[in-house]
């Protein structure tokens, strides 16, 4: 990788972990008060957003900020926390599709139209990817367990 790609990487990296940093100590400053009753190693858990075992709802909001969806499923509720990464995917027209659009600019073109373009040979979209990041499971408002999906996604395209 070029040096100013390792750059820009650690930089964007550094960014998130203050901005995940700044989030967790805004809402812990909201909440100091409950924050400082807590036991010192619940503390340090939600200061370095984590969550163990037996935390309540309070304690992990404190830790993760709101859940982007939640569920009940039987007893248990469910909170998720989501990841979107946003991809550009380039992929060539069919040669049929293709054609009509050339066809469609030679007409414009023999029609006198001032700014008729050619078509491209490909069309772009935005990916948008969401990735279930965190699903935190309660049962009796207590944390019973939690998980980390790897490649749980949501997919969803925009063209453009």
């Amino acid at each position: 990788m070029h040096p100013d790609r390792w750059t820009r990487l650690a930089t964007a990296v550094a960014f998130l972990a203050l901005s995940a940093c700044s989030a967790t100590q805004a809402r812990i400053d909201d909440n100091q008060e409950l924050f400082d009753s807590y036991a010192l190693e619940v503390q340090a858990f939600i200061k370095s957003n984590r969550i163990d075992k037996g935390f309540d709802k309070t304690q992990v909001y404190l830790a993760l900020g709101n859940a982007d969806r939640t569920e009940l499923i039987g007893d248990t509720e469910v909170w998720y926390f989501h990841v979107t990464h946003k991809d550009t995917v380039r992929e060539e027209k069919s040669a049929t599709e293709y054609r009509a659009e050339m066809y469609e600019y030679e007409r414009a073109v023999a029609e006198g139209v001032e700014n008729a373009t050619p078509p491209e040979t490909h069309r772009t979209f935005q990916l948008f990817r969401t990735r279930i990041g965190r699903e935190v499971h309660f049962e009796g408002g207590l944390v019973s367990s939690w998980s980390e999906p790897e490649e749980k996604w949501i997919d969803e395209s925009h063209s453009r």
